[in-house]
């Protein structure tokens, strides 16, 4: 068995315009065509390489409530060929970096389930709302649930002989080690501990997050967490990309590659 799959992050249409004027109180800049050109040069990496499936690992667009940012997303989307399943994941800027049973409802009105989970040549894909991890104040019955459906996920997975699980999610449950401080850039302790243990009792073997806007990674016992730069506007050194995931029979390769440099095939 071998195939692969492309990880996005970040798209989040609006960012540049947004991040402009908050540099400079004078910028005119409007609209989301710094995001546009960048997300339709992935999709079009996509259509080339012809993966097994896309996931966008969360903050599809800047602001939930513009509809034109989501209109664009669909437009961009949609570009994507039919025979190539797109999975998303919720970021904090679809959901709300607190979020409210009001978000949630408007992000599954528009785009289904926030947490599910899929299969494909006998590895289980897992995909959860990590906002509701981040900061379940505001809807802690969400929380419970989420655990409650993880929980019955990955036993039923493995009840059906899957040995192999991969975790899709926009925060990073850690960013260095399991018992780093809490702070913006990853899950906080009280939610990334009961998170992590079901992970490491169902010997998940990969978790894949974006939301750093730039790429990392880290180990938790065998299971790596691997943090991933955006389609959109980068925060960091690395530019706006796409990581590549190959997956074997004993092992998961990844590559970032960023939009000018993906190669023209993928080699298994």
């Amino acid at each position: 068995m071998a195939f692969f799959f492309i990880q996005m992050s970040d798209t989040q249409l609006g960012l540049f315009a947004s991040i402009s004027k908050r540099r400079d109180s004078s910028s005119t800049l409007e609209g989301f065509e710094y995001e546009t050109v960048r997300y339709e040069k992935a999709i079009s990496a996509a259509n080339r390489l012809k993966p097994a499936f896309v996931v966008i690992t969360g903050d599809l667009v800047q602001d939930p409530h513009d509809q034109a940012q989501v209109d664009e997303l669909r437009r961009i989307s949609g570009m994507l060929r039919d025979d190539i399943p797109l999975r998303l994941a919720p970021g904090n800027c679809d959901v709300g970096i607190t979020p409210t049973p009001t978000l949630l409802a408007l992000y599954r009105k528009r785009f289904g389930d926030d947490t599910y989970s899929f299969d494909h040549e006998g590895v289980h894909f897992v995909v959860i709302n990590s906002g509701i991890c981040f900061d379940p104040s505001e809807v802690p019955d969400e929380w419970e649930r989420l655990l409650d459906l993880l929980r019955e996920d990955l036993a039923t997975a493995q009840g059906r002989g899957i040995a192999r699980t991969v975790l899709f999610l926009h925060h990073p449950p850690f960013g260095t080690d399991a018992l780093e401080s809490d702070s913006s850039a990853a899950i906080p302790g009280a939610q990334r501990g009961p998170l992590l243990e079901l992970l490491r009792s169902h010997n998940v073997e990969a978790v894949f997050a974006g939301h750093w806007h730039k790429n990392a990674s880290a180990f938790d016992g065998p299971m790596e967490v691997v943090i991933s730069g955006p389609v959109g506007y980068p925060l960091g050194d690395d530019p706006s990309g796409i990581r590549i995931v190959s997956v074997y029979d004993d092992r998961v390769e990844h590559h970032y590659y960023g939009l000018d440099e993906v190669p023209s095939a993928v080699e298994l």
